[in-house]
């Protein structure tokens, strides 16, 4: 198997089993055998046709002679991933990716399509350049069939961003970065590069939040040294902000209430070099065991416990410094890497549950302690409109953060939204709360 026949299984799988899309390309990846470089490739073909489907297809459909409804749908995958090949990537010739794509087309038992798909990309190769979509489309139809958007959530993205729309749009369609925490509990930043480095990776450092890693060419993180001997969590910087934003000290007790898979806790206990109790709560047992799994590689201390956000743990009320409230949201933050989130139904009764989960997990700070509340949703009303219910009905107290920090990461109101095409980092609310003395 290569590549590209990875790419087009784990697309076939997708959407034969309707499953998430990360969980298919790990489980193709995990028994293609393939090198961490072609590992990298399938991801991006699979995870770069998700993202700009409704496109691909519109432009496939115009120079097929057959519906795209009507073919076989690893035939339709082979086609989407030789189209992306030609219209969004400058490393793979046309003429490579029309010929890789016949030969998957044999590979997988369907060579008597390969005219068809031969024919089709052939016609694509030639007018690419030339492309367009219709001009009578609004600009809502356009941004929605140019971003692979469904239109209600498109029209939605307009209502709260405005003319900053289409740019988040293109951001969600972006490759992203994979962005790891080096675990100061095992490893300086230099000793986590040189080990990425001795792997093949390319590594960026950023400055904000320190620690923070982006590393490419990776194929599966979980494959590098670095990873398995512990140096290295993945953990995006928005959500290594958010234990920033909470800001842990030596000595305190901090409670998070839906912790899989446990980037925050782990992250807290390396801040504080393993010097705080942190009970770590999630309603899942499965999800429960990775985050052991992931404290136990890492070096990590804490306590984890199978527990549902709206049950709290009596014992522990009045007792935590710190808690941490990364809430359950529509994710609407990171299609860019879940492309599938966004057609999910828009509407539901998340804010009402992020409101009660709030209320109940309050009750574990001791007065004066200190709550972030965070999502990886974009929406106002997952987001500030709770937060500001909560403040409202339970008098918790707004407190300004990183006003140290460049203007777009100041939150001198306490609340704080980041934007992937703004910050470079998942769409994702940070909200930084204190309970009164």
């Amino acid at each position: 198997m290569n590549a590209r026949i990875a790419a087009v299984n784990a697309l076939t799988g997708f959407f034969s089993k309707k499953s998430y899309s990360d969980s298919e390309i790990k489980n193709i990846l995990f028994s293609a055998g393939l090198d961490r470089r072609d590992a990298a490739l399938a991801t991006r073909l699979y995870y770069g046709v998700l993202q700009n489907m409704a496109y691909i297809d519109f432009f496939l459909q115009q120079f097929s002679s057959v519906r795209l409804k009507k073919m076989h749908p690893r035939v339709l995958n082979i086609l989407r991933v030789g189209a992306f090949q030609i219209l969004f990537s400058d490393r793979i010739p046309d003429f490579a990716a029309v010929s890789e794509s016949v030969d998957a087309a044999k590979a997988t038992g369907n060579a008597r399509a390969t005219g068809l798909i031969n024919a089709v990309l052939r016609k694509l190769t030639a007018q690419k350049d030339s492309l367009e979509l219709p001009q009578e489309l609004a600009r809502d139809e356009y941004l929605s069939l140019r971003y692979s958007h469904p239109l209600e959530l498109t029209r939605k993205l307009m209502s709260i961003y405005g003319e900053d729309t289409e740019a988040l749009l293109a951001a969600d369609n972006a490759a992203p970065p994979t962005v790891v925490r080096v675990n100061s509990l095992k490893a300086t930043s230099e000793q986590a590069i040189a080990s990425l480095r001795e792997d093949g990776c390319e590594v960026e450092e950023y400055s904000i939040p320190k620690g923070a890693l982006a590393i490419t060419e990776s194929g599966r993180v979980d494959a590098l040294k670095a990873f398995s001997d512990g140096l290295i969590a993945v953990q995006d910087r928005a959500s290594q902000l958010a234990v920033a934003a909470l800001d842990p000290q030596a000595g305190d007790v901090i409670v998070d209430v839906c912790s899989a898979p446990g980037g925050k806790s782990l992250a807290a206990a390396a801040a504080t070099e393993n010097k705080t109790e942190i009970y770590s709560f999630d309603i899942y047992p499965e999800k429960l065991e990775v985050v052991r799994k992931n404290a136990e590689r890492l070096g990590a201390r804490i306590h984890t416990q199978c527990r549902d956000a709206l049950e709290p743990d009596e014992s522990l009320f009045g007792k935590a410094d710190r808690l941490i409230a990364d809430l359950p949201c529509s994710g609407l933050g990171i299609i860019r890497k879940k492309p599938d989130i966004r057609y999910k139904e828009l509407g539901s009764d998340l804010p009402a549950l992020q409101l009660e989960i709030l209320k109940r997990s309050w009750n574990y700070l001791k007065p004066g302690g200190i709550a972030v509340y965070s999502t990886c949703t974009i929406l106002p009303e997952e987001n500030g409109e709770v937060a500001d219910r909560f403040i409202a009905e339970v008098g918790a107290e707004p407190i300004a953060f990183f006003t140290d920090l460049p203007e777009i990461y100041q939150a001198p109101k306490g609340q704080l939204t980041l934007l992937p095409h703004i910050h470079g980092t998942d769409g994702f609310f940070i909200a930084k709360l204190r309970k009164p003395k």
